[in-house]
């Protein structure tokens, strides 16, 4: 007889039938990405491979509904043994939200699971999900983790403002309560207070959880907690990074998608355009590495610049919020320049400085924003109508989050406009193709426009 043995973090196969075991081990190894370019890999052969069930039957409690189906499909029986705890969860309507169909439904799976990841597109109310599921837990003790402290100080806010009494920790600002805000960063200091007591943990944008030394094992400590609830707009592509997050929380679970919050009225309609600069590569592009052409082409890419230049100009001067989004500081220096009056947002910015220039952003009339990779994620500005993806790069992840930015709905705007470019240089070309693919998949049209005769194809 087979028995599954459930534990808060970590259960077992019990079995005598070792060639069971011996294919679970097997379908659930993976390589870890970037394997190929490793030295142990270059020298010896060897890839790093990694199975999330290990040879005496143990695995991550998050992958048992995954290992109940490959029982259920090879037709053997078998029994569990649950040995979590189980408080009683029982949601409260919040204060003055009402929540949508698709929250709801999303905050009952959750409440279900008690562990899963739950995806929920950029504008979807993530911050309320998270809330509703937190009014079932407000008498537990309890951690929610973020990797950005601008992401921890929002919800913070939001959840004051629905009467929650939770502290924070983050650098110096520590005020530890049974239910705290902590950065992955800080975790340190709560080891006294929250490792062995939590009876939950939750987790912001929890792919960012997926890889890394001390964000992988929050993901995997905290032997109390039965319930682990992650949170994203963007899960992990890659498997390994996936089931990295699935195995100590448990499946991703979705209830609605871009397209459809676009439909009803949740999310702006959005406009697409990729401009194809009809550059052809010169010979020596391909002997370039990738940061020389990136710099070459795209953060000093004069005729790149200036397509840019052009279009946020004419799109301020028509009283738009135009944000272009960029990955280095040089870039958003080289863009400066030629907007001598644009706003410039960075990561090293303190909370004042970054609410100072966003209340000049979204003051009356046009104006534009120049942002690196902290626009990404944790900056809420609805007010926006005009997104630029100045940076390029081929993250499926990062695409959509960058224009999930621009997609939040405000009265001052029926539609946003997102530019991009179609780059054709190498490596870039391939990067434009993932990000071209990223939008689709998002079920928005793309216009593939040749910049130089104007001429524009639907894709």
């Amino acid at each position: 007889m087979i028995k599954i043995i459930l534990g808060n973090v970590f259960s077992k196969i019990e079995t005598s039938d070792t060639k069971l075991i011996s294919a679970l081990v097997k379908k659930y190894t993976r390589r870890p990405p970037g394997y190929q370019y490793t030295p142990q890999y270059k020298y010896r052969g060897d890839a790093g491979d990694k199975s999330f069930v290990d040879k005496q039957g143990n695995f991550g409690t998050g992958l048992r509904h995954s290992i109940y189906k490959d029982l259920n499909h090879l037709g053997l029986e078998f029994e569990v043994d649950d040995n979590r705890d189980k408080p009683v969860l029982e949601t409260e309507d919040l204060e003055g939200i009402e929540l949508r169909e698709y929250q709801q439904a999303l905050v009952e799976l959750a409440l279900e699971k008690r562990g899963c990841i739950v995806k929920a597109p950029t504008g979807a109310g993530k911050t309320f999900i998270m809330a509703s599921i937190l009014s079932s837990l407000k008498d537990k003790t309890g951690v929610i983790f973020f990797t950005r402290k601008q992401l921890l100080i929002q919800t913070y806010e939001t959840l004051k403002g629905l009467g929650f009494d939770v502290g924070v920790c983050f650098g110096d600002g520590v005020d530890i309560k049974p239910i705290t805000l902590c950065t992955a960063q800080s975790v340190d200091k709560i080891l006294d207070t929250h490792v062995k007591e939590s009876d939950f943990i939750l987790f912001d944008e929890v792919h960012e959880f997926s890889k890394g030394k001390v964000t992988s094992a929050i993901t995997r400590s905290f032997p109390k907690a039965s319930v682990r609830i992650g949170f994203t707009a963007t899960p992990p592509t890659n498997e390994y990074q996936l089931l990295n997050l699935v195995s100590f929380l448990g499946p991703v679970v979705s209830e609605v998608d871009v397209s459809t919050l676009v439909d009803k009225g949740f999310l702006s309609q959005a406009e697409i355009t990729m401009f194809d600069l009809g550059d052809d590569p010169d010979n020596d592009d391909y002997y370039k590495s990738y940061q020389e052409i990136y710099s070459e082409y795209i953060t000093n890419g004069e005729k790149r610049n200036e397509v840019i230049r052009k279009i946020a100009q004419k799109s301020c001067d028509s009283g738009g919020k135009v944000l272009i989004l960029v990955q280095s500081l040089s870039h958003a220096d080289e863009l400066s320049k030629i907007l001598p009056d644009s706003l410039v947002l960075q990561g090293k910015d303190d909370i004042s400085k970054r609410k100072k220039t966003i209340k000049e952003f979204t003051k009356k009339g046009g104006s534009i924003l120049i942002g690196t990779v902290i626009m990404q994620t944790g900056i809420d500005i609805p007010e926006i109508t005009h997104f630029i993806n100045a940076r390029g790069l081929k993250s499926d992840i990062a695409t959509i989050q960058a224009m999930g930015r621009s997609l939040r709905i405000h009265d001052s705007k029926s539609k946003v406009f997102i530019y991009d470019f179609y780059d054709n240089k190498p490596i870039l070309r391939t990067h434009a193709k993932k990000r071209l693919r990223s939008y689709k998949k998002l079920g928005f049209k793309v216009n593939k426009v040749c910049y130089q005769t104007t001429k524009s194809k639907q894709k």
